[in-house]
This record gives C-alpha cells, structure tokens and sequence, in this order.
C-alpha cells in the first residue's frame, strides 16, 4: 500500500489547513477534549458502542464538561447503520455541576470516498436538563474522512472531520467542528486493535448571535473486538 499522499489528497489537506489558518487569529481560546471509544461486536449485524468524553477550558487548567454513553448499533445494509442509545452528560457551572440526560438516535452512511474510509452520521438528540434549565432537540451531522494509507515511517493515519450542530428548538445552527489529526494503531489483529489518535479542532461556537472560535487539542482511545 502506498505510504503517501495523492496529489489530490494533499491538495485538500492544505485547503482545510487554509481555513483553520484564517479564523486562528479570530480564537482567543483554549480547550482539550479526551475521548475513550468502544466497539464490541456481537454478530454479523450488531454492536454495542460506548464512548466517554472530557473537555476542558483555559488550556488544560478547568475541566468543566464530561459524558459517558452505551448505545447499540445495527447494520441494515453493506452502507446503512442506525444505533440508539443514552447519554449522561455533566457540565460545571458557577453553583457546581449539572446534569443532563441525552436520549440518541443516528443514522450512518459508511464507504469510501476520494481513496479513504468515508462515514456521514445524522444523530437527532433529545436533551433534558437538571434544574430549571430549557430542554431541547439538536440535530448534529458529522462527516469523517480516514486515509487508507499510511505517512512517515511510523505509519501514521491521517483523518479529518466535519461536524455542525442544528438546535431545533430554536431553529439555529450554533455550533461547527473542524478536526485534523492523525492516528496509530498499537495493537491490531482479526479480533480487534487499540488505536489512538491525535489532533487539532477549531471549534466555533455561537454566542449571543456572535461566533466564537476556540483552539482544541483532541485526543482519543478507541478499542475495537470482534
């Protein structure tokens, strides 16, 4: 398998790295987000899939927001997933930590596209709060594109993602992710692997009808066993 990059490939690359170079002026911010996926396959057609998440703000120095999920996924045809499953959600706030409870329903596309492993979710989330707080519906899409092929000599896999995020209730589109990275498997056989993956995502939040954007260092465990 060919260790680098198409023409085309690269071309993309630096075009997305363009755009994250013209709003770094524009974000004053800094955050991490440190993430822990898990796929166990059952059979030919069905999964379990866990995640687990915390974020934090002013670099690495406060974390205010975490999560853990348990969902199962079907695979109804060669390109077609849905999974449903439940998130418990935390964030901190100024009189201490609140909870949140998030019903979910994705849709999946799967295949490949330009050369990579291609994937387009549409997850609808239902999302009730503790307290007094307002709930609400948000539809996120999320596209991730992984290259099947390797660069440097530490067969390193480049992977990028796009995700915005719609509030129904509100009928507002408030938030977009951009995501380059790269990753490595530590271990991989017929049963399963560990990877782990490294990267860089311009997060842009809305606030008050002003777009925010916020540097975020992105890292990431996923596990896999068939």
């Amino acid at each position: 398998m060919n260790k680098y990059f198409s023409l085309r490939n690269q071309l993309l690359f630096i075009f997305l790295i363009s755009i994250i170079l013209s709003a770094t002026v524009q974000a004053t911010e800094t955050g991490s987000s440190h993430n822990l996926f898990y796929l166990n396959k059952f059979d030919d057609n069905s999964y379990f899939v866990g995640r687990a998440n915390l974020v934090t703000r002013d670099g690495f120095a406060e974390t205010f927001f975490g999560y853990v999920d348990a969902n199962y996924r079907y695979r109804m045809t060669e390109h077609w997933l849905i999974e449903a499953g439940y998130r418990q959600a935390y964030l901190k706030l100024t009189t201490g930590w609140r909870e949140e409870y998030r019903p979910m329903l994705s849709l999946y596309w799967q295949g490949i596209l330009a050369g990579g492993k291609f994937s387009n979710r549409h997850r609808f989330e239902w999302r009730y709060f503790e307290g007094n707080a307002k709930d609400r519906t948000r539809y996120r899409n999320e596209s991730v594109w992984i290259s099947q092929n390797t660069i440097t000599d530490y067969q390193l896999i480049p992977f990028m993602e796009e995700e915005f995020f719609y509030d129904i209730t509100d009928s507002e589109l408030n938030a977009n992710w951009l995501t380059l990275g790269i990753s490595k498997y530590w271990t991989r056989s017929k049963k399963g692997g560990v990877k782990w993956k490294l990267g860089y995502r311009l997060q842009s939040q809305k606030f008050n009808d002003e777009w925010e954007n916020r540097h975020v260092l992105v890292t990431g465990i996923s596990i896999t066993s068939f």
